[in-house]
This record gives structure tokens, sequence and C-alpha cells, in this order.
């Protein structure tokens, strides 16, 4: 038996992460906890860096995937002209983790000051079981929650 709740709300900043809590949850054999979401924002001079296929870092984060092509002989590409193929056709999901997409209209309500013009995506770094009661939040979105969170058990 299970019970719990889908909050899918957002509690929390740290750094630059942004913590939603997903669910919060209480099992009847005694595990309990909640989940997270855990996004931060990526800014327009990042963004465009990333998804330039010219550009070292892009090439390098695509280089393992390249070599494995060649090696099976799925592509006689140069390594620029593949990532261009690549970012051609799975656009920049290829380059960013897009779970938590459907917080990205929440987080923008909550930070005004995450505009879609300076901050074009959010990329998911981390979630499932990502909060600890002792976590030194820089800035709570919602103390009620939080609170919820460290008495189920935050880990």
């Amino acid at each position: 038996m299970k019970t719990g709740t889908k909050d899918k709300k957002l509690v929390g900043r740290i750094d630059n992460a942004y913590y939603f809590c997903d669910t919060i949850f209480d099992y009847k054999d005694g595990l309990k906890g909640a989940t997270a979401t855990v996004l931060c924002p990526v800014s327009r001079e990042n963004y465009e860096q990333r998804i330039d296929p010219s550009d070292f870092d892009t090439l390098s984060c695509f280089a393992d995937c390249w070599r494995g092509a060649v090696q099976a002989g799925t592509t006689t590409k140069g390594l620029e002209a593949w990532v261009e193929e690549v970012l051609y056709i799975d656009g920049d999901k290829a380059v960013f983790d897009f779970s938590g997409f459907d917080y990205w209209d929440d987080l923008r309500n909550a930070v005004p000051k995450l505009t879609e013009k300076d901050y074009p995506v959010f990329e998911c770094v981390g979630g499932g079981r990502s909060f600890s009661p002792d976590m030194q939040w820089d800035e709570i979105y919602n103390k009620e929650l939080w609170e919820r969170i460290k008495a189920i058990g935050a880990n």
C-alpha cells in the first residue's frame, strides 16, 4: 500500500539549481521520502555555444558517439559534419536533458529574471531522491512544502 502526493511545485534554489518536488510518498513497508526534479537555467550565450557544431566543447561531447558511428560503419562523415547532422535531426535535445520540461513555465513565473530571451532552456541536472534535511537553501519558494519534505524524511 502506498500513500503519496504529487506536489509538482518549486521548493527552492541552491546556487544555480532549482529543486521541484515531484512526489512525497509513504509506503506501508516504511519506505518514505520525496522525489525531485532539479533544473539549471542555460544562458543564451552558453546555449548558443553548446549547439554550435564547430565549437570545440560541443565537438568533444559528441566525439565518442561519432567514433562509434565510424567504427560501426554508419557514417563516413567527419566529426563536425556528423555533429551538424545530429543537431539538424535531433535539435537541441541532442545536447540538453529536457526532463522536467513541464516545470519551465512554473520556474519562469516564480523567477521572472529567467526570461526566455536570456535563458532559452533549462537543463535537468538531477532528480529522484535529491532532498536532504540539511540542505542549505539560497532561496526557498515554498516553506510549507519544504517542511513536509523534511517531516517525511527527505532522503
